[in-house]
């Protein structure tokens, strides 16, 4: 293989990368609190050049970033959605025994009185306890601003789990607008001056529109990076054929 198939080959795959996050992006852009995810390039140069000739430039794809700019908030009304005024994230536990975190407040209680996810997942507690309300005599539910839920004449039974996180670029996404700590990570602290806002919810950061530019602007560099590739491959099956001809 040329050097120029190798070049268009490490773009053509730097590009794929780059579609299917964007692709993601658009799929979530009506996913509460979700956070878009932008793909990283770097050009790396080739090594050992003969004398006389120019390095060869690659594309290199050194990775993606979390967005991590506070999406619009929405007023719902309903009282177990919840929103984030401010740096901070919800904590829960998967299905299969997995902490996470993420921005997404939509939340609701199972039937076993579970502060729950859509997705199932446990809400917890800031002590990292899923939250278990009373299934009777609650009446209707009250959130305040430092996420201390209360029932009407119950008093305080619990509070939502707000957390710092750093380092949250080193988190892995899991699906369900969930994201989880690398092996070794230091545990989350309490977030300090966060604001649990009730009957809200916060929207998903991603700009559809912008996306959908850079989806257009990717699938165009894929394409000229195919006929790039492809007018390689052709001269140099005409520099063969003279040179047989030649003989």
């Amino acid at each position: 293989m040329s050097e120029s198939s190798y070049i268009g080959l490490s773009l053509a795959s730097s590009l794929q990368r780059q579609l299917d996050i964007t692709a993601n992006n658009i799929a979530n852009a009506n996913t509460a609190g979700y956070k878009g995810e932008h793909v990283v390039f770097e050009s790396y140069l080739q090594k050992n050049v003969p004398i006389g000739q120019d390095a060869a430039s690659f594309v290199n794809d050194s990775g993606s970033y979390i967005d991590t700019q506070a999406g619009a908030l929405s007023q719902t009304g309903n009282p177990l959605d919840v929103a984030l005024n401010g740096e901070g994230w919800f904590s829960y536990r998967t299905p299969e025994g997995q902490q996470a975190f993420g921005r997404d407040g939509s939340f609701t209680l199972d039937t076993q009185g579970n502060l729950v996810m859509m997705s199932g997942a446990s809400v917890l507690n800031e002590g990292g306890a899923p939250i278990i309300l009373p299934t009777e005599g609650i009446g209707e539910i009250s959130i305040s601003d430092d996420g201390t839920i209360s029932g009407i004449g119950t008093g305080p039974l619990d509070k939502i789990g707000v957390f710092n996180i750093p380092d949250i670029q080193s988190y892995t996404r899991i699906g369900s607008n969930m994201l989880t700590a690398p092996e070794g990570a230091p545990a989350p602290q309490a977030a300090q001056g966060t604001q649990v806002i009730q009957g809200s919810l916060e929207l998903s950061n991603v700009n559809p529109i912008r996306e959908m530019t850079r989806l257009i602007d990717v699938q165009r560099a894929y394409e000229r990076t195919n006929t790039l590739m492809g007018n390689a491959d052709t001269l140099r099956s005409d520099a063969l054929r003279r040179i047989s001809q030649a003989v």
